[in-house]
C-alpha cells in the first residue's frame, strides 16, 4: 500500500502534487488540482493572503 508523504498513513491511493512532486492522499491536497495541502497554503500565501514576516513588527527591547 501507498503511503501519503505528508500524513505519513497507508492508503489505497496517493496523488502526485505538480507543484513539488509529493506523494498525498485525498485528506492532505486536492486530487482534482493536483495540489499537496503545503502547496495550497504557500500559493494561497503568494497571493498576499498573509502576511510576510518582514511585514510583521516585533518589540525588541
Amino acid at each position: 500500500m501507498p503511503v501519503c508523504e505528508l500524513c505519513g498513513k497507508k492508503v489505497k491511493v496517493v496523488y502526485k502534487c505538480k507543484a513539488c512532486g509529493a506523494r498525498f492522499c485525498e485528506n492532505c491536497g486536492d486530487k482534482n488540482r493536483l495540489l499537496c495541502d503545503d502547496c495550497i497554503e504557500y500559493e494561497e500565501g503568494a497571493q498576499g493572503k498573509y502576511r510576510l514576516e518582514q511585514d510583521i513588527e516585533t518589540d525588541n527591547d
